[in-house]
């Protein structure tokens, strides 16, 4: 089958996208305050309060930035009066961030409130689609953005300028409509200094289209480095690789409480909803949690941390809620709770394959859950699964740590298939008398069976060890068949006879 001309991709092709909050500390204050009213954001460190920044129905009756708040408010006696919050800004940047991961992995945080987005992952014909879905998601948080399009980091943000300018949501600048799109955009949208922006206009250049279309070296010889790294953006030859924000310390709730905290059932109350809340968010990117860390401060200034690991990542609440109220009842509180802070630790879901003849697990989680009430009853040292060690002395077994999928290799046994009678071995053996004639057992008495000697198969001689000082063993196997009874294992040792097994 043909591709139709046209619809062939360049697997080279970049771009980036540039989320960019106008007045983000204000708009972070501003989602707890309601959109419908006039806001502005005021400076009250200094001797006169004055307003920093304000949102369109403020500036509508007349408030602007610099004036004083008493001036400000007599222009507009419903305007509502905020101060910058870090909490807030804190919140909003998360918000921002975590619903920017819903669209791509690959994410700078550049400023507060600005966002570049690597859409390599991205196909081209998405691109335009999806920044309006993001825009619209982040509508419903309370934050109110543009979105910049562009094949290189500096024309993305160019274009997010463009669309803060021209009030529009989403600006594309298409690489094969650079320049004609460059001709609509005014110097000042390049965030050049005062002195660059003074020469151009002597010059008789209006826009950004009209600079770029100049010479390199004309600009070199007279404009010097700025000229020529403004050059270089706008006609994106000028690239750098993206500082990719860290996740770690994304999905992260913490609670100080008010009281000193005794009692272990709010603190639950307390994490499931944490749980809940984290968990949401975390699903949003596309991810899930490979670990919680659990830390709470006590009133006598000491506090507890924990990092608490998954078998496997996972977003189920009810096994996190597990996870970490277990944690917290494994512990004794010896101070008052005054803080709880909860983190999960993100990560991609994980794809195995599995073994086509294994058993498997069926619950990863409870297998682990298990597991460590089972240390916590009989010790770390106590747990594990029985592997034959390699030696010539039968019935030697040690403790190996347990697989992480029962079925798993590293405990089946080398060697060819063994075929014939499988032999059942008593957990002890059991003392027996045996009659011998010519060094050939012919009846075996013992508390658990008795009888005649009718077939016999040995003796097989083995002994080891005698090199180890104290260590010596040497045993004669004898494999007989009782009347009416079946297959046994006859053991003659220097402690006499033992009936160590049966066939079946």
């Amino acid at each position: 089958m043909k591709r139709k001309e046209g619809q062939v991709r360049d697997h080279t092709l970049s771009a980036y996208a540039v989320v960019w909050c106008r007045d983000f500390r204000l708009q972070a204050v501003k989602r707890r305050s309601g959109r419908g009213l006039p806001v502005a954001l005021v400076d009250d460190t200094q001797r006169q309060s004055i307003v920093l920044c304000c949102n369109a129905l403020a500036a509508r009756s007349g408030v602007e930035p610099g004036i004083p708040t008493v001036q400000a408010l007599a222009r507009c006696p419903l305007l509502k009066v905020e101060r910058p919050s870090e909490a807030a800004e804190l919140a909003a940047g998360r918000s921002l961030l975590e619903t920017a991961l819903s669209w791509v992995p690959g994410i700078e945080e550049t400023g507060p409130g600005i966002l570049t987005l690597d859409l390599a992952t991205q196909p081209p014909a998405q691109w335009q689609e999806s920044a309006f879905r993001l825009r619209d998601r982040l509508f419903f948080l309370g934050l109110e953005v543009v979105i910049g399009l562009g094949e290189t980091p500096a024309l993305a943000r160019l274009a997010a300028q463009a669309a803060l300018h021209g009030g529009v949501e989403v600006w594309h600048l298409r690489p094969e409509e650079r320049l004609e799109k460059l001709d609509q955009l005014p110097l000042i949208i390049a965030e050049t200094g005062s002195g660059l922006n003074e020469k151009l206009r002597l010059w008789g250049l209006q826009t950004l289209g009209a600079f770029a279309r100049l010479r390199r070296e004309d600009i070199a010889s007279r404009l010097g480095d700025e000229g020529v790294e403004l050059w270089l953006r706008l006609t994106g030859r000028l690239r750098r690789p993206l500082r990719l924000a860290k996740l770690e310390q994304l999905f992260e709730e913490h609670h100080d409480f008010e009281y000193d905290l005794h009692e272990r059932e709010p603190l639950l109350f307390i994490l499931q909803r944490f749980i809940e809340t984290l968990v949401g968010r975390v699903a949003q990117t596309g991810r899930a949690a490979t670990a919680v860390h659990f830390l709470l401060s006590f009133a006598d200034g000491s506090c507890h941390a924990k990092r608490l690991s998954l078998p496997e990542p996972s977003l189920d609440s009810e096994v996190l809620f597990r996870l970490v109220s277990g944690h917290l009842e494994s512990f004794e509180m010896k101070a008052a709770v005054v803080a709880l802070r909860l983190r999960f630790e993100p990560s991609d879901p994980v794809a195995s394959q599995k073994n086509l003849f294994g058993a498997g697990l069926r619950n990863r989680h409870q297998y682990e859950e298990t597991l460590k009430r089972l240390r916590k009853i009989v010790g770390s040292d106590r747990i594990g699964s029985p592997r034959s060690v390699d030696s010539h002395r039968p019935g030697l077994f040690e403790d190996a740590p347990l697989p992480a999928e029962l079925g798993e290799g590293g405990g089946r046994a080398s060697g060819p298939p063994v075929t014939g009678p499988t032999l059942r071995r008593y957990p002890a053996g059991f003392r027996t008398r045996v009659q011998v004639r010519d060094g050939i057992p012919l009846r075996v008495e013992s508390s658990r069976i008795s009888g005649v000697v009718i077939n016999v198969s040995g003796p097989w001689k083995s002994g080891g060890d005698w090199w180890h000082h104290g260590q010596h063993w040497e045993r004669i196997e004898w494999d007989v068949e009782l009347l009416n009874h079946g297959l046994f294992r006859l053991v003659e040792t220097g402690r006499g006879w033992v009936l160590e097994g049966y066939y079946d």
